[in-house]
């Protein structure tokens, strides 16, 4: 079941292999999903520090059922007759390859968020920061007492790849992973960027070796 999750089955295909009830797949996918395991990927630094890349990326999420509870946390920042959206997700990384990554749970960037997360307790100050033209990259940096370094995407891609070489294969990394799986939403989202992290930072083993740690971790 493992295995296959890694590989980015669904949970009909795990069904059909480990010879079970969809139900029980689900539920075992839901287990690995949540496993203390990948949730401590972001455990693995305390601050990014040094050269820090900073770039936010979008991903469609799935959004199923009606909603009727104007409380259900998934009807946030949306149109409750929507069902397809983008959820945007920030992403840093440092010259240490320590790799942040969250969603915001919101379609676009807001300050409220920044001001909770790109603080100080993420990035050591007097860092140097490079980031695109978003404005909201400023009060990072302002934040955290470093130096911002931006690049405008649109006059010069090649000199603005360069740039941000590192965020751009993590986020040509992500979004291929996770094309595979279908019905993201808010409530799931953060679970799987944890997946793609941990696979991420084992790509060195095989798919075998890969399914034996996490099986002896969950």
């Amino acid at each position: 079941m493992i295995k296959i999750s890694l590989l980015g089955q669904s949970s009909k295909t795990i069904s059909r292999f480990i010879k079970n009830t969809l139900k029980t797949a689900l539920y075992n996918r839901q287990k690995l999903m949540k496993s203390k395991q990948l949730e401590n990927t972001q455990l693995k630094f305390k601050k990014l520090s040094g050269k820090i890349q900073i770039d936010e990326t979008f991903i469609k999420e799935i959004h199923k059922g009606n909603f009727k509870h104007k409380t259900d946390p998934r009807r946030i920042h949306l149109d409750p007759f929507v069902n397809n959206t983008k959820c945007c997700i920030q992403i840093a990384v440092d010259n240490n390859n320590n790799i942040y990554f969250k969603s915001t749970k919101t379609k676009r960037l807001q300050k409220q968020w920044f001001i909770e997360n790109m603080n100080k307790e993420l990035i050591n100050q007097n860092s140097i920061i490079t980031s695109d033209m978003q404005k909201l990259y400023f009060l990072v940096a302002k934040q955290t007492n470093s130096t911002l370094c931006v690049t405008k995407t649109t006059i010069n891609p090649e000199s603005s790849y360069r740039n941000l070489n590192k965020i751009s294969k993590l986020q040509s990394s992500l979004k291929e992973a996770l094309i595979h799986y279908h019905g993201l939403g808010f409530t799931n989202i953060q679970n799987y960027l944890n997946l793609w992290k941990w696979k991420y930072q084992h790509k060195g083993l095989t798919p075998n070796q890969q399914t034996a740690v996490l099986y002896f971790n969950v």
